[in-house]
């Protein structure tokens, strides 16, 4: 708390107190004025970088001299809390910024200020090179997903709640990325648990797929071929997609090679190209009507980035199956 007034700052007569809104409180019976303490309002930005990187000040004084903290400081007189955050943002870093949305509010008490109330933004890097200012040693980026030891609880708690919010967009970005990399299925990344679902429901794919290739207009070849020799091929492709999409270097490996073998037989057995590859698209509409449909991927945080980065996965795939059919298919008719 700060000191006690001992004297009216506008008669310099001396204070008494009086009890309001049933705390004693210092009071002037001359000018009949109250006197409140209140907390003060300290403001911090969270800038991050496109590498995840979130931006820190060395402090150079006290409280808390030589240790990291968010770009923070106490909002003056006449002046708006973005206005507050963007000049100590300024001040500290030599960054202009944009105030992107309110991040964290939390009361926090420091020894050496009391007590505060501690709003932190997140702010977008609009201009300028990072230098550190008068009240910072040093300025520099340090990986957000880290650990962080920082001089301020507040701080922790609002770069929380930034990784809070943006890790599930994070992750589908991750998996974007890692569209033509070999690696483990990752359930808590969206479009690998939609893939998951493909082979869990193969059964299931494999019957309405039948139902439709032997029906349709476009594939009447399929038609002369019973349910059972059907079947097992078809159950092969849709049990294995769900693996083959999640592993690309696999897939090349192993499923270009059996859709090259698919058009090399389908050649041999007499279907029209146009036939074969109206069978593959068949297979794909079935596959994304099924997924998007018992998937759930609606009721989750960023569905439309999961839902889009998986039909890419799924239109690569498809894109290169029917190539390595075609291929397969003019190879049987060289021979």
């Amino acid at each position: 708390m700060s000191e006690k007034r001992n004297y009216c700052v506008r008669c310099g007569e001396a204070i008494g107190s009086k009890k309001v809104d049933g705390i004693n409180r210092e009071y002037c019976s001359t000018c009949d004025i109250v006197f409140y303490y209140n907390p003060l309002p300290v403001v911090s930005s969270v800038v991050v970088n496109k590498n995840r990187e979130v931006l820190l000040v060395l402090r150079d004084r006290e409280p808390q001299r030589a240790r990291w903290c968010l770009p923070s400081g106490f909002v003056e007189i006449d002046e708006s809390i973005e206005e507050a955050v963007l000049r100590e943002l300024h001040e500290e870093t030599g960054l202009t910024g944009k105030v992107v949305r309110l991040l964290d509010t939390v009361s926090y008490r420091n020894e050496f200020y009391g007590d505060l109330i501690w709003i932190t933004f997140e702010v977008q890097r609009i201009d300028g090179e990072v230098v550190a200012g008068d009240d910072a040693r040093d300025a520099r980026y340090w990986p957000i997903t880290g650990s962080l030891d920082l001089a301020f609880p507040p701080n922790v708690k609002a770069i929380k709640r930034y990784r809070d919010y943006y890790q599930g967009l994070w992750k589908v970005q991750d998996s974007f990325k890692r569209l033509d990399k070999e690696r483990k299925p990752d359930p808590s990344v969206p479009s690998d648990a939609l893939s998951e679902i493909i082979t869990r429901d193969a059964h299931i794919l494999t019957e309405n797929w039948i139902a439709d290739v032997m029906q349709n207009p476009t594939t009447t070849s399929y038609a002369r071929f019973d349910h059972d020799d059907i079947y097992p091929h078809a159950y092969k492709v849709f049990s294995q997609f769900g693996q083959w999409l999640l592993n690309p270097t696999e897939a090349m490996s192993t499923a270009w090679d059996y859709y090259l073998g698919v058009g090399r037989k389908r050649r041999e057995e007499g279907f029209k190209l146009s036939e074969v590859l109206s069978a593959l698209s068949l297979t794909r509409k079935h596959i994304l009507t099924h997924v998007l449909a018992r998937g759930g991927v609606w009721s989750r945080q960023y569905a439309m980035y999961s839902v889009m980065e998986f039909i890419w996965r799924v239109n690569l795939f498809f894109d290169k199956a029917a190539y390595n059919i075609t291929l397969g298919y003019e190879e049987a008719g060289e021979k």
